[in-house]
């Protein structure tokens, strides 16, 4: 298996990703899901450097796993409940050309998502945590934007950006969709337009189930494609 998924160095990424696999995962309104992707392809992604996209992708792992325990803390310091993390589905993908245009586009998503609920957070503390996460999340978002040949500010729709667009909660909701079971008895995928103490704690944990979306998407494919 690993013979099968290993990249080849000097890949020339201008030719890798035919026929638009790569977006397809950024039209709006489309599933993440990838459906299919070019068999000659399929097993390879691109390296900027030589061997260095493991190294970067269990970087992007183990930051993953370090928001989830900042937001879980946050919201128990100002006195919430952290949501239980949903039930997922589809997480395990089956190349590493579809595992990178999921990351592409769940990074993208956070990012998105970030922006969108930075302008209603009440509390200082929790719009520096909250942005101290969007500004990892982005760079992360940049990697993967130009390791797929687009521009670094590519947004999840396709665009090439100059300012980043939030998302809308529908937006950031139905990007997640493909992958959730169920919430696992955890409260709404929302948050309200009105700040408040209290809105900090749904805005912390609409943002804790995209957290362990990714967390639960790196740990299952990263040691997979990336093994240490």
């Amino acid at each position: 298996m690993t013979d099968r998924i290993r990249e080849t160095e000097g890949h020339d990424r201008r030719n890798f990703v035919r026929g638009g696999f790569a977006a397809a995962a950024a039209v709006a309104g489309a599933s993440l899901l990838p459906s299919r992707a070019d068999a000659a392809d399929s097993d390879k992604l691109p390296n900027l450097y030589p061997l260095w996209n493991a190294l970067l992708f269990q970087s992007i792992q183990r930051h993953e796993i370090a928001h989830v325990d900042t937001v879980k803390t946050l919201i128990t310091q100002l006195g919430g409940t952290p949501r239980p993390s949903p039930n997922f589905k589809n997480l395990l993908q089956p190349n590493v050309v579809a595992f990178g245009t999921v990351s592409k586009a769940l990074e993208n998503t956070g990012v998105g998502a970030y922006l969108s609920a930075a302008p209603v957070i009440f509390q200082r503390n929790v719009l520096a945590a909250a942005g101290s996460i969007a500004l990892i999340e982005a760079r992360h978002a940049g990697y993967l934007n130009v390791l797929f040949n687009d521009f670094h500010t590519t947004s999840l729709f396709g665009a090439e950006q100059t300012f980043e667009r939030a998302l809308t909660i529908q937006e950031v909701v139905d990007s997640a969709a493909p992958f959730i079971r169920d919430l696992n008895g955890g409260p709404a995928l929302t948050f309200a337009a009105t700040p408040s103490r209290a809105n900090d704690i749904a805005i912390l944990n609409f943002a804790l189930a995209l957290e362990y979306l990714e967390r639960d998407f790196y740990n299952l494919n990263v040691p997979v494609y990336y093994p240490t």
